[in-house]
């Protein structure tokens, strides 16, 4: 698991992850602590970028699911970038794309922020 975090204004989180999002994975630990500091600042805006995800287990979506009801709770969503089929068929079976919003890009995601929140970007990735 290969994962690059961005964070933008001080209000929302890029989350790029590479390879098995897994439990199993050493940097596993690391990854979800980081998560768990961010939304205690106050980050609750994410854009979680899954398109090079090979592998999902249940503690990766435990993680999603977490980010995704944190943003519930202050009437936003987690956006998610995934169109690996056997990813995406363990959200659909978790009944975890219910409460996520799936996009297509990152371009898509500030849109979706900007529409729906008081989010306004200032720069251009």
């Amino acid at each position: 698991m290969k994962v690059k975090i961005s964070i933008i204004e001080d209000v929302l989180a890029i989350i790029k992850i590479d390879g098995e999002f897994s439990i199993f994975d050493d940097e596993f630990d690391l990854f979800a602590k980081e998560i768990a500091a961010y939304t205690k600042m106050g980050i609750y805006r994410f854009i979680i970028d899954l398109s090079n995800v090979t592998y999902v287990d249940s503690s990766g979506i435990g993680i999603i699911i977490r980010l995704a009801t944190g943003a519930m709770k202050k009437d936003t969503r987690a956006c998610v970038i995934c169109d690996q089929p056997n990813v995406l068929k363990v959200f659909q079976v978790s009944n975890v794309d219910k409460i996520i919003k799936f996009i297509d890009s990152v371009e898509d995601g500030f849109k979706f922020f900007e529409k729906t929140t008081d989010f306004h970007r200032k720069v251009d990735l």
